[in-house]
């Protein structure tokens, strides 16, 4: 969002009156970024938080015509102990090799097998994304890890993934939902970025591609086990529009985790999120 808001400032600057929010504004690959991997998350780093896991490179191949195929990469965590695995999508400025270890971290609270993917454009994943695509490429990711996966499958959507997860719940039929750090439409959280003194003089236009991004709709479609966690000091996905979606939500499994000093970044590091995340694996083991 930090992009988002070098827009405002330019448009104030500018004198501008209409801002077209296209699905890279919001979308942030690599190559928009320069973000390099700082550290790979292997087994030794996964075997300092869970001694008796195994860690597993996977990877989807998706077809082109007539250009380089895709190459979807991440990581799957197997413990011996566990029954369910979750299957986790992440931020907009997160990749695997900083999503692992948090997931590591949160199956040694209670033990859950993992897998995680870096989107296109982003960490080990080649290619380019757009909204359209990585709502196809979500499926597509289920449709692997359901297939190759036994027991039980959560559905973990943080940030920018929640949207993805979202997406899956109301296209797939899945064991259970967490959404961290979510959001309603990418036009909402848009809305929420801008200061109350812009609003009057600038008008926002939504890219067709993000028009096609709405958590409300797809989880007022779901009805399984859902958790929903925002966080009080959350600035770039506001804790109301969380709250929308748990509202929304016709499930009679769901619960609600606001942390009041929560940020966009922390949210698992607070008790009552980790105690309502092994309750939800409970009930699925």
């Amino acid at each position: 969002m930090r992009f988002f808001m070098l827009m405002l400032l330019v448009c104030g600057l500018s004198a501008c009156k209409s801002i077209v929010v296209k699905d890279l504004d919001l979308i942030r690959p690599d190559n928009l970024t320069g973000y390099k991997t700082k550290a790979v998350f292997d087994q030794e780093k996964l075997q300092k938080i869970l001694p008796s896991a195994q860690l597993k490179d996977e990877q989807i191949l998706v077809a082109q015509d007539g250009v380089e195929p895709v190459v979807i990469k991440g990581v799957r965590a197997v413990l011996p102990e566990a029954k369910t695995t979750v299957l986790y999508f992440g931020g907009n400025l997160t990749h695997v090799d900083e999503n692992a270890p948090i997931l590591a971290k949160l199956s040694a609270t209670c033990p859950a097998n993992f897998i995680t993917f870096d989107y296109r454009g982003y960490g080990r994943t080649n290619g380019q994304p757009d909204a359209l695509l990585l709502k196809e490429d979500a499926l597509r990711i289920y449709d692997f890890v359901r297939a190759s996966t036994s027991g039980k499958l959560l559905v973990y959507g943080y940030s920018l993934g929640g949207f993805m997860a979202s997406h899956i719940a109301a296209n797939r039929s899945i064991d259970g939902l967490v959404l961290e750090g979510s959001a309603t439409t990418p036009a909402q959280v848009v809305d929420a970025q801008i200061p109350w003194y812009f609003k009057p003089f600038v008008n926002v236009t939504i890219s067709d591609n993000l028009k096609t991004i709405d958590n409300l709709a797809a989880t007022s479609q779901y009805k399984g086990k859902i958790l929903v966690i925002t966080g009080g000091k959350d600035t770039t996905m506001p804790a109301y529009l969380g709250q929308q979606l748990y509202d929304n939500s016709p499930s009679q499994e769901k619960q609600y985790v606001f942390v009041e000093n929560g940020t966009h970044s922390n949210l698992t590091n607070d008790a009552r999120v980790k105690a309502q995340y092994c309750e939800l694996l409970n009930k699925l083991n």
